[in-house]
C-alpha cells in the first residue's frame, strides 16, 4: 500500500494521472474547498459554510482498472421542511462510503457494442453504457470531481427537519412565527402563538380564513386561472 502525501483541491488532486501511480493500493486524503461546493449546490436553497474532506483508497489493476473506495467528510445545511430553520445534511453518512470502478473507456464502449458470437443462436442484446457497473474513463486521467459532485447532489434530502427533529413545532400559520423558541424551559410546546396569540391547538389546528397564508394562495390561484 503506498500511502500519497495529503493533497488540496486547489492542486486538481481530483484528477489523478494514473502514470504515475504504481499497481497496488494507494490512500489520498482531498480538502473539498467551500467554494467548489457552493457551485455544485448553486441551483438548490443550499448554504455551505464551510469545504469538507474525501478519505479515498485507489486500487490500480494492470489491466487499466481501478477501483475506487471512501468517505467523505462533509456538511451543508438546508431550510428545515417545517420551521424553515437550518437543517444540517450530511453528505458522509447519506453516501454510506464510495465504491466505484472505473475502466478505459474503450473497454466499455466494447462491453456496450458486444451482440454475442456469430454463431450463437439466440443473439445477446447490446447493452447501453448507463446499464454497466463500470464508469469509464479516456486516457490516463482518473477526474474524480464529476463522482465528488454527484454524491453532493444525491445527499441533498427531500425532506429534512432541523435539530429538533420529528418534534419541530414548525411555523404559526397565521402570522409565520417561528415556534420552537417559544417552548417553556421543561421544553413544553407552548399553547398560543407568542406573536400573535392564536391558539396551537383545538380550534387552531383549522388554518383561519383569513390567515396572510391562505390570502396569498388564493390570490396566486386567481392569476393561475386567469392565464
Amino acid at each position: 500500500m503506498v500511502r500519497d502525501e495529503p493533497q488540496t483541491s486547489e492542486s486538481n488532486s481530483l484528477k489523478i494521472d494514473l502514470d504515475t501511480l504504481e499497481l497496488g493500493v494507494h490512500e489520498r486524503e482531498v480538502d473539498l474547498d467551500a467554494a467548489w461546493i457552493r457551485e455544485i449546490l448553486a441551483a438548490t436553497d443550499a448554504s455551505v459554510a464551510a469545504g469538507g474532506r474525501a478519505k479515498l483508497e485507489l486500487t490500480v489493476q494492470a489491466d487499466r482498472t481501478v477501483l475506487v473506495r471512501g468517505e467523505l467528510d462533509l456538511r451543508y445545511r438546508v431550510p428545515c421542511a417545517r420551521c424553515l430553520e437550518p437543517a444540517v445534511v450530511d453528505v458522509g453518512a447519506e453516501a454510506e462510503g464510495l465504491c466505484v470502478t472505473y475502466v478505459p473507456a474503450e473497454r466499455l464502449r466494447s462491453w456496450a457494442e458486444y451482440t454475442g458470437a456469430p454463431e450463437d443462436e439466440d443473439e445477446i442484446e447490446p447493452l447501453e453504457p448507463s446499464e454497466l457497473d463500470e464508469i469509464g474513463y479516456e486516457g490516463s486521467t482518473l477526474d474524480l470531481g464529476a463522482l465528488i459532485a454527484e454524491q453532493v447532489l444525491l445527499a441533498y434530502p427531500m425532506r429534512a427537519l432541523c435539530s429538533a427533529g420529528e418534534d419541530c413545532l414548525g411555523l404559526c400559520m397565521r402570522c409565520g412565527a417561528e415556534l420552537n423558541s417559544a417552548r417553556g424551559p421543561d421544553g413544553a410546546a407552548p399553547t398560543r402563538c407568542p406573536s400573535c396569540e392564536m391558539p396551537l391547538s383545538g380550534e387552531a389546528l383549522d388554518e383561519p380564513s383569513d390567515s396572510p397564508w391562505k390570502q396569498a394562495l388564493a390570490k396566486a390561484k386567481d392569476e393561475l386561472d386567469e392565464d
